[in-house]
């Protein structure tokens, strides 16, 4: 770990995937440390990833250099064990480890880009008519007469996730204009994928369950 003394590193199950910090000075590792740990939770957080869609943990860890007044820093495995925390370069130690997180993006069809969960929801926030919001596959719709909008996902469980957060967020909100559909049967499948072929989706997008 070179050009630094003190470093705040993001991990993700148990590897290192990400240096977000570093730099000389005490004071100002210290200042950094807690404006990570005072951050805010996204509302939609990456959960699953990689090639077997595994279960993914973050965690932001705080390195010092190792010196003979050092103490061990502990945390807990799967099964509740007590264990070291160590990094793999001897010359430096975990002086403290929280759990962190990373947020999900979503694809927004319209605008052919990634965006964060609280863009999507303003922009769903202004449809003042009655409007309804599904899922098909891994991609939530929210339409409004013959006006519709896609938001692609990952996979069907983050398409579901996304629908109930959606969901509550916009009833908390008090957006009563809004019919959500949670079960589309066969029928209205069909129809739904006509529908959407019309508005100019693609059918081999429209049936993929997953993108990774």
């Amino acid at each position: 770990m070179k050009n630094g003394k003190y470093f705040i590193v993001l991990f993700c199950n148990k590897k290192r995937i990400k240096l977000l910090y570093r730099c000389q000075k005490l004071t100002t590792i210290y200042e950094h440390w807690r404006e990570y740990k005072t951050q805010r939770k996204p509302r939609f957080l990456k959960i699953q990833g990689g090639k077997r869609n595994q279960e993914l943990v973050y965690e932001l860890a705080l390195i010092f250099p190792k010196n003979r007044w050092s103490t061990k820093t502990y945390v807990k495995d799967s099964i509740g064990r007590n264990i070291e925390a160590k990094m793999e370069d001897e010359k430096f130690r975990i002086k403290e480890i929280i759990p962190y997180w990373k947020e999900e993006l979503i694809y927004d069809f319209q605008k052919k880009e990634h965006v964060r969960y609280h863009l999507m929801l303003e922009e769903i926030m202004g449809v003042n008519e009655i409007a309804q919001v599904f899922t098909l596959n891994k991609n939530l719709f929210v339409q409004n007469e013959n006006d519709i909008k896609l938001y692609g996902n990952k996979n069907i469980k983050d398409a579901e996730r996304l629908f109930e957060l959606v969901r509550e967020d916009l009833l908390k909100k008090k957006k009563n204009n809004f019919i959500f559909v949670r079960d589309i049967n066969t029928a209205q499948r069909k129809l739904l994928y006509a529908l959407l072929e019309s508005k100019g989706f693609k059918r081999t997008e429209l049936f993929r369950h997953y993108s990774y």
